[in-house]
């Protein structure tokens, strides 16, 4: 069977190969090239001209100054030529005013090459030119193609504001709480400063410590892959990036702002930034301690919620170093960044839990206090080699960490009004962990085709120890104590090894690409539980059992809930893919991937007796997209595979008190379905407006089928396989410039989602586990209009609501129809004597939900008044958070199986008083 699928691959490979061969014939290639001055580096509008070998001029053209994407201001001409129809060699002159003519020789080897790239051209000058000065005008967004080029200049931000709150503010855009970017709706996959990773891709530290006021403009686009890059086109290597470009006296020299604070309830804060950017290399450093919940500033972009709030109470020292060098102009370089972070965690928590039963919900309530410790250390380095016609893109990052806490819980279950169990529970652990990975991708340009190969390595080493101490009562039952001290020492390994190579041949505007990749995985874990209440009552110390006591426990080691497994995972995967631009398909671009991948995986299994279980199968998984990069995209696809292979053993866990864990070998391949499309309009005014939708499906999804005992409130869980689990998402986003002046901008973002959710819950007693379906519906809307009269003023009105829809077939099943919103208003004023206010003023507020402490109204109040001294290079600050003392942390979220309300204890209201100094020291010029 495997060897007939193949056989038709290859088929259809030779058949694709054939066909497309006809299309090159007759096609128009292009010629492309970029033109500087030979003494500034500097781009030139020169006058280029296309001729034969012999001096006949073909076609002319003038070369187009566009920046360099390096990000430092400089300049480069561009210029192309389409009509070459001919394989040979080709001349390029430049011509311009007061510089020598310029030439390169070029040639087309095949006619299946789409362009020819022609070496840069330097012209000389004759006589010197004056310097002109460009000056820009306060527009806050423009299109350029496909980009969207934002000016920072022109958006009126708190004085020492950092970049995440200027990307807050850029229209369409949405920054999320853990630092995710979305313009449009859609996610940017990469943050780039001045065209170059920023501290390794760390986005975080970019959007939290780079100063707003240092950067010039942002460009949001599909950046190119090493691939297409080097093939001169799209070869699906796309990500959608965000650049962030500094200003020119930032971009070169010595540039740095250092901060602290101190406030009342004991907070604190203490940041610095210190960059170096040459033409050669670029040092950075960077420092950040704060107890201000993993940096919750008083937040003044009305863009963030009390959901938003980091849990409990959050001390974090952190501190990074960066270092990248330039080894041959800006495509090629080697870069290297090590950080250390501290986080020291207090969180109280309190959870009410409803699980709906057949014949009557449970309830629980439960309060935990925890304190954990963590240190984490890293190391990313980066080679990149590019050369005309390949590359080489290689990393290596280790990581360690250590994590260490202790914590208390209490813990009751009822039904009305009868109490079914009490849980006192203490615990302390320690948690040890490495990783080590390499990779690295490589092409090689072939005439028009393309080799690429790939190798990555990964391991992680992770150890793990427990102690548990809980005494379980029964009040209604009159059952006996449940004392427990439970001790787990638990390693674990996994190793992956991924190799592939794959052949492109090129077809002018399409192409067909065969790939075969290899990827091994070996898990090992080792899963020792003692119970220590059978040697005696104790006490116990997580530090006198570690590291080398298992000789004097081992009496106590339990069997039954001690297990050890060794996972061994192949995969094999051939891949076909065609690509085709601007296709007879609506002139879109197109691109079908066909690939068969033979995935076996073989588990041995240690738990009171061996199990060895195996599964082996080969899926067939087809993408389709199509799209215009400018207007529109559709895309499509299937993704399979295995359940976790783990839950195929038949095996039981009571290891937890009110809990016991099942597997299911019966458990389905899982299968998930997707369509999701997308169209883009953009005009004057700085209109744009962008559509979104999606559907998704998943076959044989995991469930957790739940038995609940109720009369020791015992719950057994037993994984298992079910069908009817899909949804459908959609969003309509519109920004718009209101008057001419542009001084008013409005941006709207419109959302809404339908989920049916399929579970499995029953009671004790009950023949068979039911099937619970839930459907939830879930509106939303963002609006936020700015008003900008002049400089130094600036007025926002924001606003959101997100209405809930929650319902079921089931008799016992109480909807819900509830509904969150916000409403609030953000003012920045320039007072006098130089003063400047930042303020927003926020209020919070849900309806509709059954438990009426749900429903409440909060209102949040963040200031900011600032003065600036000597030139703006020092900064005074006083920040006010949550002056109305009404900021909580409380979350509701229902699915199949219940709801679950959550509080934790939050960051208390504060003042601060702050000192920001920033400098900047430019090279001075070469005479």
């Amino acid at each position: 069977m495997i060897k007939l699928r193949f056989l038709h691959i290859l088929t259809c490979f030779s058949l694709l190969f054939f066909a497309l061969s006809l299309h090159a014939q007759n096609r128009l290639h292009s010629v492309r090239g970029t033109i500087v001055d030979g003494f500034t580096g500097e781009g030139l509008a020169a006058k280029i001209f296309l001729m034969t070998n012999d001096s006949t001029v073909i076609d002319t053209t003038t070369a187009e100054v566009v920046e360099l994407p390096d990000g430092t201001g400089g300049t480069e001409g561009w210029y192309e030529f389409r009509g070459v129809t001919e394989k040979g060699h080709y001349i390029v002159r430049a011509v311009l005013d007061g510089y020598e003519d310029s030439y390169r020789r070029c040639e087309l080897r095949s006619t299946r090459e789409e362009h020819i790239s022609v070496d840069k051209m330097y012209m000389h000058q004759l006589h010197e030119l004056n310097e002109v000065t460009v000056t820009s005008t306060k527009i806050k967004m423009v299109m350029r193609g496909d980009t969207i080029v934002y000016n920072a200049n022109a958006f009126n931000l708190a004085e020492g504001s950092m970049l995440d709150a200027l990307v807050a503010r850029l229209p369409g855009a949405k920054l999320t709480k853990d630092g995710k970017i979305y313009v449009n709706g859609k996610y940017v996959e990469n943050l780039l400063v001045n065209g170059h990773d920023f501290f390794s891709g760390s986005p975080k530290v970019a959007l939290e410590n780079l100063p707003a006021y240092s950067v010039s403009k942002i460009k949001v686009f599909d950046k190119a892959g090493h691939v297409s890059e080097m093939m001169g086109q799209d070869m699906g290597d796309k990500a959608y990036t965000m650049d962030v470009r500094l200003k020119k006296e930032y971009s070169t020299g010595y540039m740095g702002n250092l901060e602290a604070g101190i406030g009342t309830q004991h907070r604190y804060t203490s940041r610095g930034l210190l960059m170096k950017f040459s033409d050669r290399e670029r040092i950075g450093t960077y420092f950040n301690m704060n107890n201000l919940n993993d940096n919750q500033r008083a937040k003044l972009d009305g863009q963030w919620s009390p959901e938003d709030m980091p849990d409990g109470l959050l001390a974090t020292k952190i501190a990074g170093l960066s270092y990248i060098r330039f080894l041959n102009g800006y495509n090629e370089w080697f870069e290297s960044s090590v950080d250390w972070e501290h986080n020291s965690a207090d969180i109280i928590t309190k959870i009410n839990t409803q699980t709906y039963l057949p014949g009557g919900d449970v309830f629980r309530k439960a309060v935990s206090l925890q304190q954990s410790s963590r240190d984490n250390w890293s190391s990313r380095n980066r080679l990149i080699l590019y050369k005309k016609g390949g590359f080489s893109s290689n990393f290596l990052n280790v990581s360690y960490m250590k994590r260490t806490g202790w914590g208390t819980e209490a813990q009751k279950d009822s039904v009305k009004n009868s109490i079914l169990s009490q849980l006192m529970e203490d615990n302390s652990f320690q948690t040890k962990d490495f990783n080590f990975s390499f990779r690295s991708n490589n092409g090689l340009k072939v005439i028009a085709d393309n080799i690429g190969w790939n190798v990555n390595l990964t391991y992680n080493r992770n150890k793990q120890y427990t102690l548990t101490s809980s005494d379980v009562q029964y009040p209604t039952a009159g059952l006996p104590h449940d004392l427990r001290v439970r001790y787990l020492n638990a390693p674990n390994q996994n190793l992956r090894l991924d190799a592939g190579a794959d052949y492109t041949v090129g077809f002018h505007t399409r192409n067909v690409m065969l790939g075969y990749s290899y990827s091994y995985l070996f898990n090992k874990s080792d899963n020792l539980l003692y119970r220590l209440d059978r040697l005696g009552s104790g006490p116990y110390k997580l530090g006198d059992l570690l590291p080398s006591s298992a000789l004097s426990i081992a009496s106590a080691l339990d069997n039954g809930n001690t297990f050890f497994y060794r996972e061994h995972r192949n995969e094999h995967k051939v891949m076909l893919r065609y690509d085709a631009r601007k296709s007879k398909l609506f002139g879109a671009n197109l691109t079908l991937e066909l690939p068969v991948r033979l995935l076996s995986s073989s588990l041995s299994y240690e738990r009171a007796g061996n199990y060895g279980v195996s599964r082996r199968n080969l899926f067939f998984e087809p993408t389709l997209r199509i799209e215009n990069p400018e207007a529109w995209n559709i895309q499509m696809g299937v993704k399979s595979e295995f359940p976790e292979m783990t839950l195929l053993v038949n095996y039981m866990d009571d290891s937890t008190p009110l809990y016991v864990r099942e597997g299911n070998a019966g458990l389905r391949n899982i299968h998930k379905y997707y369509v999701e499309g997308g169209a883009f309009f953009h005009s004057t005014h700085q209109q744009a407006i962008n559509i979104r939708a999606g559907y998704h499906q998943t076959d044989n999804a995991i469930a957790y089928s739940l038995v609940y005992d109720k009369i020791n409130s015992l719950s057994r869980i037993r994984p298992v396989s079910v069908n009817g689990n899909w949804n459908v998402d959609g969003s309509i986003g519109f920004t718009r410039a209101l008057d001419k002046a542009q001084k008013f901008t409005v941006d709207n973002q419109l959302t809404a989602e339908y989920r049916h959710s399929v579970d499995m819950a029953t009671f004790v007693g009950s023949l068979v586990s039911e099937r619970s379906v839930v459907r939830n519906m879930i509106l939303g809307d963002e609006l936020r209009v700015d008003y900008q009269p002049i400089e130094g003023y600036s007025f926002s009105l924001h606003g959101a609501w997100k209405y809930y829809s929650i319902s079921s077939k089931r008799e016992d099943f109480a909807d819900i129809h509830a509904t969150d919103y916000n409403v609030g208003l953000n003012t920045t004023l320039t007072l006098p004597w130089e003063f400047r206010l930042t303020t927003d003023v926020t209020m919070f507020a849900r309806c509709g939900y059954q438990q009426s402490e749900l429903n409440t109204t909060d209102w949040i109040w963040n200031a900011q008044l600032s003065r600036a001294f000597f030139s703006g290079r020092l900064l005074t600050k006083l920040q006010a958070f949550d002056l109305f003392h009404q900021l909580n942390s409380v979350r509701y979220a229902v699915n199949e199986q219940g709801r679950v309300e959550t509080w934790r204890n939050s960051i208390p209201r504060y003042l601060m008083l702050s000192l920001a100094w920033k400098f900047n020291i430019n090279p001075k010029k070469k005479r």
